[in-house]
């Protein structure tokens, strides 16, 4: 790729959180070639990334309040901080938001559309909060350049700008320098690392596979240090293993726990409310009351910890308040799982929220570690295991990831993976992670994903990415002749062997364009629509194709 689009992708990855960047692969953050202003938009809703309009009504249906941010990014590599680009980026970010966005780049559009639906037609759901807005002028000049007068005078004029519009929340706009990048690139591979005081604590007797396991409170301004960055944002990293996100301000729930946290009774806390888990890989004793934590996660109190972060600038004293706190020191996985499952077993978690401690999920994890099929991918269980891995990141497969390439490759599931993830997870433990299943089909699909991405990344026309999960379902019906086996079928294991072994070789490329042909000619040359793309009549009508072209 361009260098200029290797540092666009490196600024958003370092820039954006991680919860945001790994829903999609890097190279899809990026915006059409010459778009005005911005490299990188992303609209987030509850979450999650909405590319266009369909996502934006899949989401809000039966969702009683909707968060919105919208995240942009500039990347320069150039030293410098000029003006008129600063100026550039605000009127166009204002133009997105205003539901007249610069003609002719379909990506930035369709961000545009989903927004102005929201505000159509759900603009009760987001009153409050009202969207949020960030942008970030990413550069490599030094800090001393980034501190000029003229740049930030101009940044400070357009974030004004933004905040003049009535119809958005907060708005913000920094500029990010090569200083900044360093840190935050520094962040991003250093473990979780804070000291905190736990006061009226008491250890436990040993247990097997348990280094340390400590009972206690802490105080609400302590659990900070545990959950937010240097620059006082939450620090969702420390969230990775938890079950489940933030559920909401709205929910019924949180909405008790800050009402709690504001009133009078807060000192009560210790009674009212569960607290937090904290499971981490090292423990340290400093002077006093102090503890250092190494590699932590807080494995169950996330609602808690965001409530807290939400109302902490309205307390008073949050050195008074304190809150039940448990530690567990350990470097074993499966007392880590262990814990995960058990402190979070008499919540309302769905099953697919714990798809990661299942069964079928640690033996698919240690498939992927044998790599029987020599694919060489490593399959993320546990979200951010392989941080300091040394591993590249688009040879790690997440659970997303894994069961979006499946529904494309064997499930003849891809408008469901083109969709908002939820129906798929839905499916979770029985037509997708079945017990039952084998192993094979998994890796394999996985192994045609990576291909393909590797393919966007060479020389396969980006205008297809829409199509990638119909792209791998046709691959498979050109490569297999037919469809695949059901996935506990044992006669499957030889297909999965096949797909691999057809996408070994340098000609891989034609071989995932000639499946892209294929649904082109059904569709007279032209990229299906994205919502046509998220229909299973479309599927339907392709798989029949396919199995016309196989038998011809």
């Amino acid at each position: 790729m361009s260098e200029s689009d290797a540092f666009e992708m490196f600024a958003a990855k370092l820039i954006l959180r991680d919860d945001l960047t790994e829903q999609l692969t890097l190279s899809d953050l990026l915006l059409d070639p010459s778009t005005p202003g911005i490299d990188v938009a992303l609209l987030e809703v509850n979450g999650e990334i909405v590319r266009d309009e369909t996502d934006a009504r899949e989401l809000c249906a039966g969702t009683g309040k909707l968060v919105v941010a919208l995240h942009f990014v500039q990347a320069k590599h150039s030293t410098g901080v000029h003006s008129p680009e600063l100026l550039n980026m605000g009127d166009i970010v204002r133009q997105v938001l205003s539901g007249d966005p610069p003609a002719g780049y379909p990506k930035l559009e369709r961000i545009s559309q989903a927004l102005q639906y929201m505000f159509t037609d759900h603009a009760t759901k987001m009153q409050n909060p009202r969207p949020a807005v960030h942008l970030h002028f990413v550069t490599a000049a030094t800090t001393q350049t980034v501190n000029e007068e003229s740049g930030q005078r101009r940044r400070a004029t357009e974030e004004e700008k933004l905040s003049d519009l009535t119809f958005i929340g907060d708005a913000s706009f920094t500029i990010v320098g090569s200083a900044q990048l360093v840190e935050a690139s520094r962040k991003k591979d250093a473990e979780n690392e804070a000291d905190v005081v736990l006061k009226k604590s008491f250890n436990l007797p040993s247990m097997p596979g348990v280094e340390q396991a400590i009972l206690g409170l802490i105080s609400i301004d302590q659990l900070l240090l545990l959950i937010r960055n240097d620059d006082g944002s939450l620090n969702e990293r420390v969230f990775y293993d938890n079950v489940r996100g933030f559920q909401g301000s709205s929910n019924p729930v949180n909405d008790r726990i800050q009402e709690t946290l504001r009133s009078s009774g807060n000192l009560l806390l210790p009674i009212l409310n569960n607290g937090v888990t904290v499971v981490a890989s090292q423990y340290a004793p400093r002077p006093g009351d102090e503890v250092r934590l190494t590699g932590y996660q807080i494995v169950n109190g996330c609602q808690t910890s965001h409530c807290v972060h939400l109302v902490a600038g309205e307390l008073e004293d949050p050195a008074m308040i304190q809150l039940p706190i448990r530690v567990i020191v350990t470097e074993d996985d499966e007392v880590a799982s262990e814990v995960i499952r058990a402190t979070n077993s008499q919540t309302a978690v769905s099953d697919s929220d714990l798809v990661a401690l299942t069964q079928f999920q640690k033996r698919l994890e240690e498939f992927y570690e044998l790599d029987p099929l020599q694919i060489k991918l490593a399959y993320e269980r546990r979200s951010g295991q392989f941080l300091d891995a040394g591993i590249t990141r688009t040879r790690v497969v997440s659970i997303r990831e894994q069961i979006r390439s499946l529904a494309g490759v064997f499930s003849n599931l891809p408008h469901l993976a083109t969709r908002y993830p939820k129906d798929l997870y839905e499916r979770v433990g029985e037509e997708i992670f079945g017990e039952n299943h084998q192993l094979q089909p998994y890796a394999a699909a996985a192994y045609a994903a990576y291909r393909l991405e590797s393919g966007f990344r060479t020389s396969i026309d980006p205008k297809l990415k829409p199509l990638r999960y119909h792209i791998l379902m046709a691959h498979k019906y050109l490569t297999l002749g037919r469809d695949s086996r059901p996935l506990n079928d044992g006669r499957i294991v030889p297909q999965s062997q096949i797909i691999v072994d057809s996408l070994r070789g340098s000609d891989y490329v034609g071989k995932l364009e000639e499946a892209a042909t294929v649904i082109l000619e059904l569709t007279g040359g032209e990229v299906p629509t994205g919502d046509r793309l998220k229909r299973a009549a479309f599927t339907t009508e392709l798989r029949s194709h396919l199995e016309q072209k196989v038998r011809s």
